[in-house]
């Protein structure tokens, strides 16, 4: 671990409280010139830290390997942690070190500026207030249906996130609380050949952002969990996270039976019930329709029923957009 990251953990721990310069040095056996040049160096990482007066306070609970490790009850899912300060991609870092890496290996970062979403979409996550974080999952049976990962992981976040408030999933990967995107999931399968080298869960969630943080436009659809309940501890969440996930994930490569993680999805649905269009996005005019939400099947498919023929068809595929009569939902 570096004196950064060190000096990092520290403030974490005593959030909120304000720490000194000179507590700092005793408490890591250093000068306070030291302490003041990796001070330097967190505020140049934009971190959200306050400095004032050779004191420093963090603004917001942050990422830290240790208190997610204090809470963690798991076998193997974030047994071994990394935590970087600013990389493009967990997913994508997971990727060029897949063989490398053991089962359940969670990798964090304070900060990734190249993240994707589904339909190859931007995922923003500013230093210090959000969760970026990818599990790596290396199953051993080849044959079973791995799409359904992301809505077993789903079902296990908003089982996370019921500390702090109420979380909605709009499928398949979305997490919403207060009609409004806090989180989302990007799954991706990494081959050699046909072999199954690893899955890789990525989970971005906007967890300390202030509603100044979010563009004009941003603030239409996403939220944060800090603005619609204070601030929240990421560590807390990814605990839980890790606990719900290993628990759903290996009953299912037991029993393979999804009812239970696909129950949770149905019951906490942002959609089942209520009319949205659905879009098409592979179509050369990005075809809209309407449909009434019925259900999420057995396989994990999407129930709809359009509304200007009564046509019912199960969504699979991911390239569908479903957005509501005035936008998001």
């Amino acid at each position: 671990m570096s004196l950064k990251e060190t000096i990092l953990d520290y403030l974490n721990h005593c959030f909120p409280a304000s720490v000194s310069y000179s507590e700092l040095a005793n408490q890591f056996s250093i000068d306070c010139q030291t302490v003041e040049q990796v001070i330097k160096e967190i505020v140049s990482d934009n971190m959200p830290v306050i400095v004032q007066s050779q004191f420093v306070r963090l603004i917001n609970p942050i990422l830290s390997r240790s208190a997610i490790n204090s809470r963690l009850t798991t076998s193997f899912v974030g047994r071994a942690t990394l935590l970087h300060q600013s990389i493009p991609s967990t997913n994508d870092w997971i990727k060029h070190q897949v063989k490398d890496l053991k089962e359940g290996t969670l990798v964090l970062a304070h900060q990734q500026y190249s993240g994707k979403g589904r339909l190859g979409r931007n995922w923003s996550s500013p230093a210090g207030k959000t969760v970026s974080m990818s599990l790596l999952l290396k199953p051993a049976d080849q044959l079973l249906d791995y799409s359904l990962l992301t809505q077993l992981a789903a079902a296990a976040l908003v089982s996370a996130l019921e500390i702090y408030c109420e979380a909605k999933i709009k499928w398949p990967n979305d997490i919403i609380v207060q009609n409004k995107k806090v989180a989302g999931i990007l799954t991706e399968a990494e081959y050699s050949g046909s072999f199954l080298e690893g899955i890789i869960i990525g989970i971005g969630i906007n967890t300390n952002l202030e509603e100044t943080d979010f563009s004009e436009e941003l603030k239409l659809k996403a939220g944060s969990l800090k603005v619609v309940r204070g601030t929240v501890d990421p560590n807390l969440i990814i605990a839980r996270f890790a606990e719900k996930f290993e628990q759903l994930y290996t009953e299912w490569l037991t029993t393979h039976q999804s009812n239970h993680f696909l129950d949770s999805c149905r019951s906490h649905s942002a959609l089942i019930g209520h009319t949205f269009w659905i879009i098409d996005t592979h179509s050369a005019d990005q075809n809209h329709r309407k449909a009434l939400i019925q259900t999420i099947n057995e396989t994990g498919g999407l129930v709809v029923k359009y509304l200007d023929n009564s046509e019912t068809e199960v969504l699979t595929s991911t390239h569908y957009s479903i957005r509501g009569e005035h936008g998001y939902l």
